[in-house]
């Protein structure tokens, strides 16, 4: 079955932007913070191969180990980290952003993504209620990175 997520997240940040703006100088440490990301292979520079730990419901007997390669491209005068999809990487399709926006003496960090889980193994008699799960569990899991990000930085 193929799951398409899309998630826009944003939180404040205690800390100028110029402090904040290090998580763009060493995005490789900062998206080694993502939950469930099991190991990160640079394929070229700025190029990872993401493998994560399952993710999914035991009860409704859904486990899916998502994995994907992007490009990464860093635009410090913007204060944004894009990240395309490589093609024939894993199983499935990933793009998205994280962007620094000054806040009055603080910063706030959005982060938006979007893609295509496939081959994500979905029992039949839940095929309906899957994909918001899923889609539920990746923005739970958004929402933790984010908080883990903005902690590394107090």
């Amino acid at each position: 079955m193929k799951v398409n997520i899309q998630i826009s997240r944003s939180l404040d940040v205690d800390a100028p932007i110029e402090r904040v703006r290090t998580l763009l100088d060493d995005y490789e440490n900062t998206i080694r913070r993502f939950p469930k990301l099991r190991k990160l292979t640079a394929l070229e520079p700025n190029a990872y191969l993401w493998e994560m730990a399952p993710i999914g419901s035991r009860t409704a007997g859904i486990s899916h180990e998502v994995r994907y390669a992007a490009r990464y491209t860093v635009k410090p005068e913007q204060g944004l980290l894009e990240w395309t999809p490589l093609p024939k990487h894993g199983n499935a399709t990933i793009e998205g952003r994280m962007q620094l926006a000054s806040r009055g003496q603080g910063t706030r960090l959005s982060f938006d993504v979007k893609g295509e889980l496939r081959d994500v193994p979905v029992p039949l008699m839940y095929r309906l209620v899957a994909p918001p799960f899923i889609q539920g569990t990746f923005t739970r899991l958004v929402d933790i990175f984010l908080e883990q990000t903005r902690d590394a930085l107090i």
